[in-house]
């Protein structure tokens, strides 16, 4: 049976009906469709169903939250994307929305499952050498190798879950780090492991410089220290073969330096003519 509809995600409905008429037909295929999602999960779940948008996949609701064996219908396009949610939105399950078979006026689709959505971490070795990644299990304290061998500079990311604690060792299953996941899911979050180098630049000149870093993707300079005063220093995080260029505070190129400190080290960089 089809289930009422709140009066906000009516206003939403015809917000979301606005918008499919505002965007670009080009955006969808030509074929606008009715398409019926039916509740059958096994848990007793509600569920409420979003469309995601095309263009910025941003997600609006297009029905209320209903449960299991109600069905909520609503207006499409082929080419669309629903995505089905529970209610703290953490499990999920998307629909492509293909074209009707012949003579079929509503398309059916049934829930009969969700999955987990989970949080991206991604392990990045600034270590002197290759490490190896752990997943601590907290039910028996064993630690669990995940992943490939990370070689130094490399990195290595994998799907997880808020709370899961991973450590990082070397070759000689010496501990490196420890981290535990804090990013909430579909988010991507980042853990480093040893420092990068560090470029200490000092002016030697009477006049102020300025600090540059050549980006070799794009050819270009890109500013990292302004000002530059005579006798003063500057420290930049850096990566071996990071280039930099000087230039005087007429814009003239002075000198070019090359890191070629490893990781976890200090090089110092002495700017005059």
């Amino acid at each position: 049976m089809l289930s009422s509809l709140a009066p906000s995600v009516l206003c939403q409905g015809c917000l979301f009906a606005i918008l499919l008429c505002a965007l670009p037909l080009c955006v969808f295929a030509e074929t606008k469709v009715s398409v019926r999602f039916s509740n059958a999960l096994k848990d007793d779940r509600h569920i409420t169903m979003f469309w995601r948008n095309p263009v910025d996949r941003e997600e609006m609701s297009v029905t209320s939250r209903f449960s299991r064996g109600v069905s909520e219908v609503v207006e499409a396009y082929t080419g669309h994307v629903f995505v089905a949610y529970d209610d703290d939105r953490q499990d999920f399950r998307e629909f492509y929305i293909e074209e009707p078979k012949a003579g079929e006026s509503v398309i059916d689709i049934v829930v009969t499952d969700l999955i987990r959505k989970t949080a991206i971490a991604r392990f990045i070795n600034h270590s002197p050498g290759s490490m190896e990644l752990f997943w601590k299990n907290e039910e028996t304290g064993e630690d669990i190798r995940v992943g490939p061998l990370i070689k130094k500079g490399d990195f290595f990311e994998l799907d997880t879950h808020k709370g899961h604690v991973f450590v990082a060792k070397n070759l000689r299953g010496e501990v490196l780090k420890e981290f535990t996941v804090n990013s909430v899911p579909g988010v991507r979050e980042e853990h480093t492991i040893g420092e990068k180098p560090v470029a200490v630049f000092k002016n030697m000149m009477k006049k102020p410089t300025s600090i540059f870093w050549f980006d070799t993707d794009s050819n270009e300079e890109v500013e990292v220290h302004e000002t530059l005063q005579p006798g003063a220093s500057h420290e930049v995080f850096a990566h071996p073969g990071h280039k930099f260029i000087v230039r005087d505070h007429m814009k003239r190129r002075i000198k070019e330096f090359t890191v070629s400190a490893d990781y976890g080290k200090k090089e110092t960089f002495r700017v005059d003519l």
